[in-house]
């Protein structure tokens, strides 16, 4: 599993252009993500394990952003000047889509 866990946090940083300095935050997030999977909808382990890993990466990634996105509005520099950018303030927002593709049944109030 933690063998699991430092190619995700390498797929981690990859996604989110973080630094090799942020392991530890990346390493914090996927921990997190996947509490937070194991919380709101136990029955994402049923799913095939990239299928697994491909949403606790997402999730993490949200949760990552969401470090730098004050009541859920992220500030991003752009050629025109600051933009606001939203953060989706559901944890599991990336989770739901992907855990359903996958034939699990989430986040419809049924799980």
């Amino acid at each position: 599993m933690a063998e699991n866990l430092d190619t995700l946090t390498g797929r981690l940083q990859d996604m989110v252009d973080a630094t090799d300095a942020a392991q530890a935050d990346l390493s914090g997030c996927l921990a997190t993500a996947r509490a937070y999977l194991d919380a709101g909808c136990p029955a994402w382990t049923d799913a095939p394990q990239p299928v697994q890993d491909d949403v606790a990466v997402a999730v993490a990634a949200d949760l990552w952003q969401q470090k730098n996105a004050r009541m859920g509005v992220m500030s991003i520099d752009t050629t025109d000047g600051v933009q606001p950018y939203r953060v989706p303030l559901d944890p599991l927002r990336a989770a739901w889509p992907k855990l359903r593709a996958a034939g699990i049944l989430v986040g419809l109030g049924i799980a």
